[in-house]
């Protein structure tokens, strides 16, 4: 019947001495479970990022341009990270070979460079010899011209520098001439 009550009553000390029992227990628990938790969370941590570093260590290389360096996948290893490792193995594959390419393409247009300096200086060279080549019969036709037409020759004289001139004007004929056949 609801009439009935109970009264129970327990000394405090006991209740106290239980609950900072269970408290210590409790503790000792906590701590013991964090530092489990905490073991396992390096390990884990360090398994994780451990490709990672492994893939930074790669970009580091490749961005000194050393295009040999490998990622080295774990053992079974087919995450994401794995893909990412296999992806940038190819890139240094091939940077490498575009590189290897570029140095070959290189070479060969200094070559080509040199060849036309080259090439630029034996027609500089050319021109000034065929300049002089030209200037010296010209300058002997000039003068005898003017030395004819101001009286510094006398008109006896003038038939045997009218036979020099002629000369003169065949040879630069004949120049004319090689240099339309080397043209």
């Amino acid at each position: 019947d609801n009439s009935t009550a109970f009264i129970m009553s327990t000394p405090l000390s006991s209740i106290s001495e239980s609950t900072m029992l269970s408290n210590r227990f409790l503790a000792y628990v906590g701590i013991f479970a964090v530092l489990i938790g905490g073991i396992v969370v390096y390990f884990v941590a360090g398994r994780l990022t451990g490709p990672i570093n492994q893939l930074s260590s790669l970009s580091e290389k490749m961005s000194q341009l050393d295009f040999d360096a490998r990622y080295e996948p774990e053992k079974g290893e087919y995450t994401e990270i794995g893909v990412l490792g296999k992806n940038m193995n190819t890139l240094s594959m091939r940077l490498r070979e575009t590189i290897g390419e570029l140095k070959s393409v290189n070479n060969q247009l200094q070559k080509d460079i040199e060849e036309k300096t080259r090439i630029d200086e034996m027609r500089k060279e050319f021109i000034a010899n065929v300049s002089h080549d030209f200037r010296s019969p010209l300058t002997s036709i000039k003068g005898y011209v003017e030395a004819m037409t101001d009286g510094t020759i006398p008109p006896e004289m003038h038939e045997k520098y009218l036979k020099i001139i002629l000369f003169e004007t065949e040879r630069l004929t004949d120049l004319t001439q090689d240099l339309l056949t080397l043209n």
